[in-house]
Order: structure tokens, then C-alpha cells, then sequence
């Protein structure tokens, strides 16, 4: 019984950060900050723009790529589905209502996206 206990308070807790995540990511961000872990290169170069809007669905320009689609947060992690495209996950690391920082893997190396809301 107590076992049950533990993993249903565990479950309630992720559950409650989803539900924080999903109110505080909504609106526009902006990169200041995009470290490749393995080369210490910084890629951001005010060249990423997200835009998460209140009904899972988001708009983004990296570089010179404008992408839309949905979006969603299960158990710390964001997933976005681009429009005819695979969906992505990325791990949350800090969501606060002003900074998102994000840990990616492209290419096999650990990236982190630090974003701030405009």
C-alpha cells in the first residue's frame, strides 16, 4: 500500500509541473543563449524565435526556417509537432514565466537552448 502511495504522489507531482509548465510557456521567446555542449560554440546569434500560443500550437524561425504545429508537455519534456513533419522532444530543464532552458541532441551532441520571453 505504501508503495501505491508514493508512486501516486510521485504521478500527482509531475502532473502538477505540466499543468505550471503549460501555463507559463505560453507566449514569445527569444534565444540568448544556444551551447553546443561538446564544442562550447554559442549558435544562438538572435537567430531562434518560439512563439507558443494557449491552444498547443506554435510558431518558430530558426535561421531562416519558419515552422509551425502543436505542441505538449508530458513528464518535464516538450514535444513539437511540426505540420508534415516527426515529432520532437526536448527536455525541460528550467520553465519559469521569463527563461526556458531546453536540452537537445542534434547530431548526437548535447545542445542547451536558453530562451527569454519578449
Amino acid at each position: 500500500m505504501k508503495k501505491i502511495l508514493i508512486v501516486f504522489l510521485v504521478l500527482l507531482m509531475v502532473s502538477c509541473t505540466d499543468l505550471k509548465y503549460a501555463d507559463d510557456i505560453v507566449g514569445e521567446w527569444e534565444c540568448v543563449s544556444w551551447v553546443d555542449v561538446v564544442t562550447s560554440g554559442d549558435k544562438c546569434a538572435n537567430n531562434a524565435y518560439f512563439r507558443f500560443n494557449k491552444d498547443n500550437t506554435y510558431t518558430s524561425k530558426v535561421s531562416a526556417q519558419e515552422t509551425t504545429g502543436t505542441y505538449k508537455i508530458a513528464d518535464g519534456i516538450l514535444y513539437s509537432k511540426p505540420n508534415d513533419k516527426l515529432e520532437i522532444a526536448v527536455e525541460i530543464n528550467k520553465l519559469t514565466k521569463d527563461t526556458l532552458t531546453l536540452t537537445m541532441s542534434r547530431s548526437g551532441n548535447a545542445e542547451i537552448l536558453t530562451l527569454v520571453k519578449k
